[in-house]
């Protein structure tokens, strides 16, 4: 393979030679390295799959039980010393089968400095939200159909306007409301209280009510017990 001495080339035959060097695998004619342009990609987008459900504004419920009834107020209220309750907050989801658009559970759970025997899940309240208060009726009407079902008893407690049935089972005392819009039931843990269990169910009911529905409902909202 002959190479010219490129002083005595033409310029022309220089590039000519110097491109068939590279061919051949030969880079000592290149003047600079070959950039290479490295391909960018968009990064994958984000989901949302673990995620709590969000609620969006408008909505007839609060964000957390807590915005119905306080911690400290439950406490007082089970006449159990102050920190005895925990109040846990689940946001549930629309049922367009029975015309329910938001549902709340709220949990309220008994541990120490109360005693042993009282600690554990004491209340149950679950709020259901609908489009409108034919759905909520009916919807309240099968509740306590249900809950009537092998039931020891049942009473009608005065709550205004709302509709109201207790319920009495062995182990637990039910409460189911409606008002306008809105079912309202509340599965009450057999223990010992300041007051009976019908009492402080309607007690908590006319609380919670008079925050969800003040224009029709009575009873205080902000009231010690």
């Amino acid at each position: 393979f002959f190479v010219a001495n490129s002083a005595s080339c033409p310029s022309w035959l220089t590039r000519a030679m110097c491109g068939a060097a590279v061919v051949a695998g030969v880079s000592a004619c290149s003047s600079a390295p070959v950039v290479v342009a490295v391909p960018t990609f968009d990064a994958a987008p984000t989901t949302s799959a673990g995620a709590p459900p969000t609620r969006e504004a408008g909505n007839p419920l609060p964000d957390t039980c807590e915005d119905l009834i306080r911690s400290d107020e439950a406490s007082a209220l089970f006449g159990l010393p102050v920190d005895s309750v925990a109040v846990r907050t689940v946001l549930g989801t629309p049922s367009p089968s029975v015309g329910r658009v938001e549902r709340l559970t709220c949990t309220f759970t008994v541990s120490g400095p109360a005693p042993a025997p009282l600690q554990g899940v004491r209340l149950q309240m679950i709020i259901g939200a609908y489009q409108d208060a034919a759905a909520a009726h009916e919807q309240h009407e099968r509740n306590v159909a249900d809950q009537k079902a092998g039931a020891s008893g049942s009473a009608e407690p005065d709550l205004g306007a709302a509709a109201a049935t207790v319920v009495e089972h062995d182990a637990e005392t039910v409460l189911l409301t409606s008002v306008d819009t809105l079912t309202l039931d509340l599965d009450l843990a057999r223990r010992p209280a300041p007051l009976s269990p019908t009492d402080l169910l309607t007690d908590f009911a006319r609380r919670v009510l008079a925050k969800l529905a003040p224009d029709r409902s009575n009873g205080p909202s902000d009231a010690s017990p």
